[in-house]
């Protein structure tokens, strides 16, 4: 299921119901034009982060996603994207802040390039992330501190040129799931390893510090765009999943 968000407002949001997770698209190259809204619905707290990026580029990128998360959330809550109160958990994972903390709404987010993405769901907690592939100076060494060691044996089994996209839908899998646990990314990612990546059949998790991870947890994985990977970990009670674009 594809739909449509146009950032200026709340028009094509669908109908969230339990058991789905709704993931948004966005491009934020093709939303430069909304910079100056963005300045406008941002808190002070965001806008002092924003003052802080050396880059104007990196600057303006993170001004838009704020903007574009705080549209999409107003919307599922029914309140102004300015009146949307965001905090940051004891872990570093935004989440919402009274008085909706205790509303059966949870999201999360996560930005790479210009791809931006955001899964939001009233199941449980969830985690998002999107990596582009891009290179790694030092790829093996970086390997040997993210992949567990049956990962690393399949990673080393590649071709030079495969290992690059390898590493990025491993480490999109490993940084989803260290977000839903919250305070997951706490603990070594090298602790963490899934079936997929070693040519089985369906999406396990074997977490050295959860032996029923795959009972309380789904993941999925998939290129949203060429040169990138995504993966989205959901709440077992999660089934279905829509992927929708933000419009220009």
């Amino acid at each position: 299921m594809r739909g449509k968000f146009r950032p200026e407002g709340h028009l094509g949001i669908p109908e969230l119901s339990p058991g789905e997770a709704h993931v948004w698209i966005a491009r934020l190259d093709a939303l430069c034009g909304h910079a100056e809204a963005a300045t406008g619905i941002l808190d002070e707290t965001e806008r002092a982060r924003a003052a802080n990026f050396r880059f104007d580029r990196d600057r303006l990128l993170y001004m838009l996603g704020r903007m574009t998360l705080r549209r999409l959330l107003s919307a599922y809550l029914g309140t102004e994207p300015a009146d949307v109160p965001l905090r940051v958990g004891p872990y570093g994972k935004p989440e919402l802040g009274s008085p909706f903390d205790t509303a059966p709404l949870h999201f999360n987010v996560s930005h790479s390039g210009d791809l931006a993405l955001y899964a939001i769901t009233r199941d449980g907690p969830v985690g998002i992330d999107v990596e582009q592939i891009r290179p790694i100076a030092d790829l093996q060494g970086v390997a040997e501190l993210v992949l567990s060691p049956r990962e690393k044996a399949a990673f080393s089994a590649l071709r030079m040129g495969d290992r690059q996209a390898f590493f990025h839908e491993a480490w999109a899998r490993k940084e989803a799931y260290l977000k839903a646990l919250g305070d997951g990314l706490m603990r070594p990612p090298t602790s963490i390893e899934f079936g997929a990546l070693l040519g089985e059949r369906g999406e396990t998790i074997r977490d050295r510090e959860d032996e029923a991870a795959s009972d309380r947890w789904r993941v999925a994985a998939w290129q949203p765009e060429e040169g990138y990977w995504a993966s989205l970990v959901t709440t077992i009670f999660t089934r279905n999943t829509a992927i929708l674009d933000i419009a220009r």
